[in-house]
């Protein structure tokens, strides 16, 4: 992949209050902020990377699921946030997503419905990505189908150590029959609270593991990140100092180090 090529990420692990969406919103409004033109798909039932950045489409405005159902194009979908070079696919109110997935459920083999959709205006995009369900299920391996990469988010409990077997798991399986290339290129600590031994122990052990593909940066527990959704903006806008702001930026300077923004 060359330092002009498009990277698409799904944001993944099977647990709930990890982080996936803080950094979906954050992580994308990093990037944005350093000019890369990006696009968080927003895939998880509760819609949180959508309403977290203002987004809320009218009950009959087509969606994500109207995309998967290909009924629309990914392109007709998009919304702008207030955030410059930061937009969002968005998810849709109500129980539509899930309908989706039953959907794909019953397809006997995996359609790459999310890949070709993305595939279709890629170039249009620096980074896109996508902000899975805390399940491991067809919504998430559509998602890993069109993914380059997966980036965990990776809570300082050991918990949240225990579940990166079972998205290893997955990521082996849609490897081994869907995507051949992908793998987990990154993990990230998040709701790190450095001065407690269990932190402390959480991150020596997934460094050991899991070497250079652990961000250098982690991500504090931090109110202010917290705080952000509410008031429907990133951290960045919300908080520009605070230190969640300054971890995830200093995140998308590692992620992006080497690349500069498409010419456009």
């Amino acid at each position: 992949m060359s330092d002009s090529d498009t990277i698409v990420l799904a944001i993944s692990l099977q647990k709930g209050g990890v982080g996936k969406t803080t950094t979906a919103i954050n992580l994308g409004a990093a990037l944005a902020e350093r000019g890369f033109r990006t696009l968080i798909i927003d895939l998880d039932p509760q819609g949180n990377a959508s309403s977290g950045l203002g987004v809320r489409p009218p009950e009959d405005a087509p969606t994500i699921a109207e995309v998967l159902r290909r009924e629309e194009t990914l392109d007709s979908i998009i919304e702008p946030t207030a955030e410059k070079n930061l937009f969002v696919a968005p998810a849709p109110t109500g129980q539509a997503l899930a309908e989706v997935e039953a959907q794909l459920v019953a397809e006997m083999f995996p359609q790459p419905r999310l890949k070709d959709a993305i595939d279709a205006c890629r170039a249009d995009w620096d980074y896109v990505l996508l902000d899975c369900p805390p399940t491991l299920g067809r919504l998430t391996v559509n998602a890993f189908m069109a993914a380059d990469a997966v980036l965990a988010p990776v809570q300082c409990q050991y918990f949240a150590l225990e579940g990166l077997r079972d998205l290893s798991e997955v990521v082996k399986q849609v490897r081994q029959a869907l995507n051949p290339t992908l793998e987990i290129a990154h993990y990230l600590l998040t709701m790190s609270e450095g001065s407690k031994k269990l932190s402390s122990e959480v991150e020596a052990e997934l460094r050991s593991a899991y070497g250079k593909k652990v961000f250098r940066s982690s991500i504090p527990y931090n109110v202010k990140l917290a705080e952000a959704p509410s008031m429907e903006r990133s951290v960045l806008k919300h908080a520009s100092t605070s230190k969640g702001a300054l971890a995830y930026r200093d995140v998308a300077k590692e992620l992006s180090h080497g690349r500069t923004p498409k010419a456009r």
